[in-house]
């Protein structure tokens, strides 16, 4: 079962997510250049903020770093452990549980996404073996039990059997050294795209130095910043049956989803924002649930959408996707179709035709009907 999310939204100048040059992002689509915003980017700003106000289980977070090392030495010592066997036994579960490589600062040579339970998960195992283990402590070649237990293979079964934390079930996992541990994401976005032609633009910007006397003139700092104002198109699914199948059972299932939704719409991407605060909020949201392939809604904005006829370009763009849903509805059959809502705000409400009779009051009320629905379907199966 899917769960479609499509949003329009604007943005006032800014450079949320730019290039190798400092640029906002682009793209071309329907022979017009466009803005754009990566996929990554906006997945950061959704786990992030998925984690910062999300009502769950901080067992239901994860992270991607390097410095997993000092995390389970600390683990290990709130359990009792003395700090340099300490050391020495979370090293060696890194390097031989997880095939980690470490630079002489103790950094991981990879960026690792692992969740807060798995982690807890590798402490308990070596806290339950320390009989075992901590006589291979010692000596040049320290080393893990390889039998008896193996505990390398040990901590590979419990991170390939336990249910994955809502992080890594939502975005999966991709470790090369250790595939077994792989995690198919849930979750599919697409790089956000204006529906409008892009048109990039420079600020150009001084610096004066504060405590510069009278004979200071002019600037001590000179630089270009690129930006654009945009309208975009935005689209997220998620595949609840395969996240059922990542969470390995559905007490967190509901949980996980409405959060999922509630930070996609509401999330914004972070670059740049100390100098052009553009944080705003969706001007519709589409929620659609449906067996089968989800269908991204993009071709709706092919021709780009201007202000025209008396009305802003936020209300075309909004009456773009109503007719492009209704000649979808029209060429396609709707049978996988479980659901489907929008919400737009009221002065757009005239836009829609198609959807009129499927338009919701609030947002909340949305996402609410929509995961109930993908949940009542999945039950189905």
């Amino acid at each position: 079962m899917q769960l479609e999310l499509h949003l329009i939204q604007s943005f006032p100048p800014a450079n949320l997510n730019r290039d190798e040059n400092g640029m906002p992002k682009s793209t071309v689509f329907g022979g017009k250049s466009r803005a754009r915003i990566s996929s990554q980017c906006q997945k950061r700003a959704v786990r992030k903020f998925y984690q910062d106000y999300a009502d769950l289980d901080p067992g239901q977070f994860a992270d991607r770093s390097r410095n997993w090392l000092p995390k389970l030495e600390e683990l290990l010592i709130e359990q009792g452990i003395a700090a340099e066997p300490a050391a020495i036994a979370a090293r060696l579960a890194l390097e031989e549980g997880l095939k980690l490589k470490f630079d002489d600062k103790g950094k991981a040579t990879t960026i690792v996404f692992l969740g807060h339970t798995e982690l807890g998960a590798i402490a308990h195992i070596l806290v339950s073996n320390w009989g075992a283990i901590e006589p291979g402590l010692t000596g040049d070649k320290p080393e893990l039990p390889k039998k008896d237990p193996n505990i390398a293979k040990v901590i590979e079964k419990a991170l390939v059997e336990t249910g994955k934390p809502g992080d890594v079930a939502l975005f999966g996992r991709m470790m090369a050294a250790l595939p077994t541990v792989n995690v198919d994401a849930a979750v599919q976005m697409a790089h956000a795209i204006s529906v409008n032609t892009l048109q990039q633009e420079f600020d150009f910007f001084t610096a004066v130095d504060d405590l510069g006397g009278a004979e200071d003139t002019g600037a001590d700092h000179m630089g270009e910043t690129g930006y654009n104002s945009s309208t975009y198109y935005r689209f997220a699914t998620v595949d609840t049956e395969q996240l059922a199948r990542n969470l390995g059972s559905s007490e967190h299932l509901e949980a996980v989803i409405k959060a999922f939704a509630d930070a996609f719409v509401q999330a914004v991407p972070s670059g740049h924002q100390n100098g052009f605060a553009a944080h705003t909020r969706p001007a519709a949201v589409m929620a659609v649930v449906r067996r089968g392939q989800p269908i991204s809604l993009v071709d709706a904005f092919e021709d780009p959408i201007a202000p025209k006829g008396g009305k802003s370009l936020l209300a075309n763009a909004v009456k773009a996707l109503d007719s492009h849903w209704a000649e979808l509805t029209k060429m396609y059959p709707q049978t996988g179709v479980q659901y489907h809502g929008i919400v737009t705000r009221s002065q757009f409400d005239g836009q829609l035709t198609a959807l009129q009779a499927v338009a919701e009051d609030s947002v909340d009320a949305l996402l609410g009907q929509a995961v109930a629905a993908a949940l009542k379907g999945q039950g189905g199966n």
